[in-house]
């Protein structure tokens, strides 16, 4: 049965120093236009690793199935747990092996809400084990490596694989897949791996059920075409509403389809001024160059926002954050100086209007593409992937889930004054 997404009340971001909105109607934006991209036969799996980027895998994928996944895969059988009474196949990425299996696992087993990958024969024959222990069959993916040389078998050992998986009592055969190195820059690595796997394919003929399902793109595989999609595409990145900074040459194909569907946002909890010539944070690293105004937000790298901020490893600019609310287009950027604190960064308020004060909003995360603080533009100024930022940002931080584009409340009035008493 499918379970519909609580939004959560507001009261908990009232509370918190910072909070995560993730829009719900974005998301399901999001799967429609990837959708849109591949043929009506070609089904969608929503990659939901992580808990879901840290979005909160069970509060997003109900909205995801209703926009159209018909499966959704994580990394673990850990991952899979909160997943199993969606409606939909849960598909457990990694080489799961006996004792990684749970009392709700060997249920679900039983009610045919899991499926397996499978990497070798050896691993063949312990799930086998296992679904003939419950007098069940456990539905299995074979995957081949054909090139990321990051687990599944050998394309030459592909056939006996699959066949020894079709003799196997407990085993059903539900799919054969692999798994993309470069996708996102490199066409001719993602042509001849997908050449790899189809000829597998060819090589059984007649052998391999009707209904198998053969898949191998991710977000950036499936940009390339279909002569990738093969029979499902396992979509990740994409329904956030993003795409790595390393696949630009793909981003005219999506043709401005995609909603950035997280935002990150907080309160400036106390101002200060310093004198010219001062240094501001451990270290000593930043020197104010003018008399400064510093604004400071209560939200550090304990709380997943990136400790080299201020300080990018490629020596230049910082990074920003927004002033303002998240919806606001022409919102003024305010550049992150000084040291990340554990709980604590510093902003220069120097140039921003004088509006800008203690209890004003600000945006960490913006998600308006052409925000200077937008996901996709921290990724590309830190060199790390959107969904490496993404995962960091804490489990304590209140996660706020909006449907219907409704306006939410000044859900952090409190939190400048409480924040300012305790930083004073």
């Amino acid at each position: 049965m499918l379970h519909r997404t609580r939004i959560e009340p507001l009261g908990r971001c009232m509370e918190a120093n910072s909070c995560l909105k993730i829009d719900l109607d974005s998301l399901a934006h999001n799967v429609s236009s990837i959708r849109s991209l591949c043929s009506p036969e070609v089904h969608f799996c929503a990659v939901l690793k992580s808990n879901g980027y840290g979005l909160g895998a069970a509060a997003v994928a109900p909205t995801l199935i209703e926009a159209g996944a018909s499966m959704v895969a994580v990394f673990s059988p850990w991952e899979a747990e909160p997943l199993l009474d969606l409606g939909v196949p849960v598909l457990v990425l990694m080489p799961v092996r006996t004792h990684d299996l749970s009392p709700r696992i060997l249920m679900a087993i039983n009610q045919e809400q899991v499926q397996f990958v499978v990497h070798d024969l050896n691993h063949a024959q312990e799930l086998d084990e296992v679904a003939r222990r419950l007098a069940a069959r456990i539905s299995i993916h074979v995957k081949i490596d054909t090139g990321l040389h990051r687990g599944g078998c050998d394309p030459c050992q592909a056939s006996s694989l699959i066949e020894g998986v079709q003799r196997a009592p407990g085993l059903k055969l539900a799919g054969v897949m692999t798994h993309f190195a470069d996708a996102a820059t490199s066409d001719s690595m993602t042509s001849t791996q997908m050449q790899r796997l189809l000829q597998v394919i060819d090589s059984l003929h007649e052998e391999l059920p009707a209904q198998t399902i053969i898949h191998a793109a991710g977000t950036c595989g499936m940009l390339r075409g279909p002569a990738f999609h093969g029979d499902m595409v396992r979509i990740g990145l994409g329904w956030t509403g993003h795409l790595t900074p390393r696949a630009e040459e793909l981003r005219p194909r999506l043709k401005g389809s995609l909603h950035p569907a997280v935002s990150w946002t907080s309160r400036i909890a106390l101002v200060r001024h310093v004198a010219a010539g001062e240094p501001v944070g451990y270290g000593g690293r930043w020197v104010a160059s003018r008399p400064t105004r510093i604004g400071m937000i209560p939200v550090g790298y304990g709380d997943g926002y990136p400790h080299d901020a201020a300080h990018p490893s490629d020596g230049g600019g910082a990074l920003c954050v927004g002033l303002g609310e998240d919806h606001d287009e022409s919102m003024l950027a305010a550049p992150v100086i000084g040291a990340v604190n554990m709980d604590q960064i510093a902003i220069d308020l120097t140039d921003a209007p004088d509006s800008i004060q203690e209890g004003s909003s600000i945006t960490l995360v913006s998600s308006c593409a052409s925000s200077p603080c937008s996901l996709e533009a921290l990724s590309k100024r830190l060199g790390r992937p959107p969904h490496a930022l993404l995962v960091q940002i804490q489990g304590h931080i209140p996660r706020t889930y909006v449907k219907g584009r409704q306006q939410e409340p000044d859900r952090l009035s409190s939190v400048a004054a409480k924040s300012a008493r305790i930083l004073g």
